[in-house]
């Protein structure tokens, strides 16, 4: 029996970004309809972001929220961000901004305001509701104020939710990056294809995944000549774009808006299997919109060949990701989580509130923080690579680490457990999981 070590990526995902920037609004302002603008503390780092549906407490996001946190919308949906009423105070407006750059000068931006919001009262809670008017998935960025200054009172219990409008059907385009061989019980790629397609249907059961597509990078019309099918390609080592993030978009039309797996022959790291961002929000084309599988798994200075079944379930919880779901059971890694300035000072940006994925029928389990493993990894950085990533280890490494066993955890048996075990081929996603895979699938533009 083998055990695979599964690490989630940096949920700041695609916009993993410090904004440190020098804002041009620094105070409360009116606009051309004399109304007052609360523009994001120019004084306070932007880094804290929350996504549609995400059920984790996000407790650090709520403290900014009156200062300046991101939000993740998407074109066509309807948004809900809703708190605690702290009784000692007024209720505030919230405001919600979009970036820009000024005169293409790097590390200067300004905002402008999209509207201004008044809370509906719901039992104990204030709601505020609104629909995004962007094109493309964006972010945009909040204040809440009383009078024209910040609020002052506290934010708690915060939730986000989205509602879209599109299906809940999804094609994948699978990509086979350079040379392949078959896999360690024998499969070649159309084998291997018409297994995951099987797989997926089985796992995702909450949404209809209509078609699995095989494409070669090699035979594409425009970039083909970039990835010849001779050689094998490494993630992290042929190019510099992990997620070779220019094969997403397929140009096809049927391919456009599919979910892309960029399927290589191994990745540039000892044991990492696969990566993806959480998510991504992405379907098509759009840089880091992939999820990334290896075919092999480097191992010191060996490589090792995978069966079908651990690329499979490589891919299906990665997929999970890129559709928001967390860990189960909440890894060190998670938790330590920074971003990085230019001089190379960092900022701690994760959130220890988020030590549960929130769901009320996927079981916690403590004896995974308590796992060296994980902790011995903390500060173990991957140059060029996300936070997230998923990792295969021996068994016996893992027992020598973790005097508290991973086999007694009661969540062992989800897709989304960070360690999986092959004899646990049965792994599922619980209803509450299937929702936010769904929902996020429909706020997704496809």
């Amino acid at each position: 029996m083998k055990n695979v070590c599964k690490k989630w990526t940096s949920f700041f995902g695609l916009f993993c970004v410090l904004w440190s920037f020098l804002f041009t609004a620094c105070s409360s302002v009116s606009d051309s309809d004399g109304e007052f603008v609360l523009p994001p503390d120019k004084n306070h780092l932007i880094v804290h972001k929350i996504f549609p549906n995400d059920r984790a407490k996000n407790d650090s996001a709520a403290a900014n929220l009156a200062r300046g946190i991101m939000l993740v919308v998407h074109p066509n949906a309807s948004y809900q961000l809703s708190f605690d009423i702290d009784p000692d105070y007024p209720a505030p407006e919230l405001q919600l901004f979009r970036s820009f750059s000024i005169n293409d000068n790097e590390g200067r931006v300004g905002f402008r305001k999209v509207r201004t919001l008044s809370p509906t009262v719901v039992g104990n809670r204030y709601v505020y509701s609104f629909d995004c008017v962007e094109n493309k998935m964006s972010v945009w960025f909040t204040s809440l104020g009383v009078d024209g200054d910040y609020y002052k009172g506290k934010v708690s219990n915060i939730s986000y939710t989205g509602v879209g409008a599109y299906n809940d059907h999804l094609s994948i385009n699978l990509i086979v990056v350079g040379s392949m061989e078959k896999t360690l019980d024998g499969m070649d790629v159309d084998e291997l294809s018409r297994y995951m397609l099987q797989m997926f249907r089985e796992k995702y059961y909450g949404i209809t995944i209509d078609t699995l597509y095989v494409r070669y990078a090699d035979r594409h019309p425009v970039l083909g000549a970039f990835y010849p099918a001779s050689q094998p390609w490494v993630a992290g080592l042929s190019s510099e774009d992990v997620f070779v993030s220019e094969l997403t978009g397929w140009p096809e039309d049927n391919l456009r808006t599919a979910l892309n797996i960029i399927f290589v022959h191994s990745i540039n790291e000892n044991n990492i299997m696969g990566f993806a961002r959480l998510f991504s929000g992405v379907l098509g084309a759009g840089k880091e919109s992939s999820v990334v599988i290896g075919e092999h798994v480097r191992k010191d200075y060996e490589i090792e060949l995978l069966s079908s079944y651990n690329i499979t379930m490589t891919a299906i919880h990665e997929t999970g990701h890129f559709f928001g779901l967390r860990h189960t059971s909440v890894t060190r890694r998670d938790l330590n989580q920074y971003v990085e300035y230019e001089d190379g000072t960092k900022v701690m940006i994760g959130d220890y509130s988020n030590i549960e994925d929130g769901l009320t029928d996927t079981p916690f389990c403590e004896n995974v923080l308590r796992n060296g493993y994980y902790k011995n990894s903390v500060d173990e950085e991957l140059e060029g690579f996300p936070a997230g990533i998923y990792v295969k280890e021996s068994r016996e490494s893992l027992a020598k680490s973790n005097p508290a066993s991973i086999e007694a955890c009661a969540d062992l048996d989800n897709i989304m457990f960070p360690v999986t075990v092959d004899d646990y081929e049965n792994a599922t996603f619980t209803e509450q999981q299937m929702e936010i895979i769904r929902s996020s699938l429909m706020i997704f533009p496809h």
